[in-house]
């Protein structure tokens, strides 16, 4: 029996459960007491929503709770006022009161009872007692000026509790939407709901303020991006900036949309660098949120960061720039470019780091970069208009070795003494940029620096990679699960990992399973994100014997109602560099375990090993597909 071995706790869930249903948490900001037009959720996975009422319309809010009996048995009775009001200006949403389910359960209840309104939750109760709400179930209706025009029972199918009546005759509810919608009174604005009190959560020892919590969240996760002239669309430099945007925050972070920090928690191994908010602070943000954003004492509000334009990591050996200021249009599709640097370096160098600085972070995106010692990549540059070339997944050539990348929020790091990645004599740098247009014509010229490792190196850097070349989509489905695998020719240390599919991917998980059995798992991406991918480093390497097998295991969408699909129809959709091709690829960085290369006669041979062992595997890939 395999033993698996995971890091963190179980705590962590799929994304694969919200893509079943919309379930988003409540926030309340801003207005008075009797006013709730600024009413928002924070839906999953599609950010903030309003819940304010169209123009002349309503929305009838139903605080429900799945352990209360008689809000289960008003599951048919919603479902029919939705369909008497078909066609009209009227919402129906349904708010979980229930603190302890998770969002799981509270989609799996809303499946089992076949509830068609629209989910949301309100944990804490702060949403139902603010507008009056003390027992599940209760509806509350508002208009499209945020007044509450109803609050009470559904209807009075109930007597009280444990009694139902033999001939229910009141329709409370359906009375208060008709008359809102016919623009006129309701005749009963208020009717005691019979059912199960809201259930008891403890109040914070604490309310949140942007002084004594949310600066510093702020300050740590979102600034560096959310200040003038970044990539983030708005800043979040100062209270008055923040307290505006305070709902979009916290439902951003708590669908963990934002910071931008794909692996999901809990699961593999510790990761360098990590953007990921503490589960304390995320509760923190809501709270805030919630609480209508206090400032707290603006004396204790902690100094913002300093942010330098100088390297990170000080004076680098070598800054090479793309050679242009190349232009980004106002708009359009985002811009995939290769640009095709000489590094005219006398000498073969071992690099220990190297660090990125974006010339407009208005509109780079991110950035890959790679080591070319073919020419091959000057011959495509030549070949195409303009400066670089258009690219997608990659460079598009054979390259000698992946470099590193950026993306907002990243930090250079040196690696461990006595370990380097390689960079030839006279080799060119291939920089991968992704741009996205701002609404206005920008230009970028990004600067890359070079760090020469300053003490003779044992060992090299690389990446290789489990892959499925002989993928196959076809088109309609959904939920397509691709496998690859790769046995470890040699003893190795694992440095990181790199995911990367295309458009079409929704998830991937990668692991390792040693010789004796074990399995460790590495990373997992619930929601995968073409436009965030990037390469992840281990807080500590781990050693992986040979033997040892590298699992990648993908899902991928082909449907039409995947908006990220390029193909319309769909078609199918098989391994290739083309924005319409897919890939199934699972990175990985290695040293040789053992190697030293300042020993006389010992040569660099990781890459010509694993090639040996990636040929192997790919005719394995191929065997199979003729024998089907």
């Amino acid at each position: 029996m395999k033993q698996r071995i995971r890091a963190g706790g179980p705590g962590w869930c799929t994304a694969a459960i919200f893509l079943c249903l919309v379930v988003f948490e409540p926030r309340v900001r801003g207005g008075d007491d009797d006013s709730f037009k600024n009413l928002t959720a924070a839906g999953v996975p599609q950010g903030r929503v309003s819940l304010q009422a169209a123009e002349k319309g309503a929305t009838a809010i139903v605080f429900y709770s799945s352990e209360c009996p008689i809000s289960n048995a008003y599951s048919p009775t919603l479902t029919q006022l939705m369909d008497e009001f078909k066609g009209k200006p009227a919402r129906f949403v349904g708010i979980c009161v229930d603190p302890d389910l998770s969002d799981a359960d509270v989609a799996q209840h809303a499946r089992d009872f076949d509830l068609k309104v629209e989910i949301a939750r309100d944990r804490t109760g702060t949403i139902a007692r603010r507008l009056g709400v003390k027992v599940t179930p209760e509806a509350v209706v508002l208009d499209s000026a945020g007044k509450i025009r109803y609050r009470g029972r559904i209807d009075d199918q109930f007597a009280s509790r444990g009694v139902r009546r033999a001939n229910p005759s009141g329709n409370e509810l359906k009375d208060a939407l008709a008359a809102v919608l016919a623009g006129k009174e309701v005749a009963v604005p208020r009717a005691e709901a019979i059912g199960c009190p809201l259930p008891e959560v403890s109040a914070p020892a604490e309310r949140p303020t942007y002084s004594g919590n949310v600066a510093e969240i702020l300050n740590s996760h979102c600034r560096e991006c959310h200040r003038k002239g970044q990539v983030g669309p708005f800043a979040l430099e100062n209270y008055a900036q923040a307290r505006k945007r305070a709902s979009d925050i916290a439902s951003v972070v708590e669908s963990r949309q934002m910071p931008p920090w794909k692996p999901a928690p809990g699961f593999g191994l510790p990761l360098k660098d990590s953007r990921a908010l503490s589960a304390a602070d995320i509760a923190a943000l809501v709270a805030w949120a919630e609480s209508d954003a206090p400032e707290g004492d603006p004396a204790q509000t902690p100094a913002p960061p300093r942010y330098s334009n100088d390297w990170e990591l000080g004076k680098p050996d070598l800054v090479l720039d793309i050679g242009h200021d190349f232009p980004i249009p106002p708009s359009g599709d985002d811009i995939y470019r290769c640009f095709v640097i000489p590094t005219s370096l006398p000498r073969d160098v071992a690099i220990e780091a190297v660090d990125f600085r974006p010339g407009n972070r208005r509109v780079v995106h991110h950035v890959l970069a790679y080591v070319d010692v073919s020419g091959k990549a000057r011959e495509r540059d030549a070949a195409d208009p303009g400066p670089g070339y258009r690219c997608f997944a990659g460079p598009g050539e054979p390259i000698h070795a992946d470099l590193t990348g950026w993306a907002p929020g990243a930090r250079p790091y040196r690696l461990t003494e006595g370990i380097g990645r390689s960079m030839p004599k006279g080799a060119d740098l291939i920089v991968q940029l992704h741009y996205h247009p701002s609404g206005k014509p920008e230009t970028d010229r990004t600067q890359i620096a070079l760090y020469f490792a300053r003490k003779p190196i044992k060992q090299t850097l690389h990446w290789r990679a489990a892959l499925n070349p002989e993928m196959v989509l076809p088109p309609g489905k959904s939920n397509i699960e691709i496998k690859a695998d790769w046995k470890l020719p040699v003893d190795v240390e694992a440095h990181g990992v790199a995911p990367h599919m295309h458009l079409l991917g929704r998830d991937m998980t990668m692991s390792v399973t040693f010789p004796d059995g074990r399995v460790q798992d590495l990373l997992k991406i619930d929601d995968w994100d073409f436009n965030w991918q990037q390469m992840y480093s281990f807080e500590k390497p781990i050693d992986l014997p040979k033997g040892t097998v590298l699992h990648v295991v993908a899902h991928f969408d082909n449907s039409a109602s995947n908006p990220r699909n390029p193909n319309h129809p769909p078609r199918e959709v098989r391994w290739g560099e083309a924005t319409t091709d897919e890939m199934c690829i699972g990175f990985i960085g290695l040293t040789k375990k053992g190697q030293d290369l300042t020993k006389p006669g010992e040569r660099d041979d990781l890459v010509e090993i694993c090639e040996k062992a990636m040929q192997k595997q790919i005719e394995e890939y191929r065997a199979k597909r003729k024998r089907r």
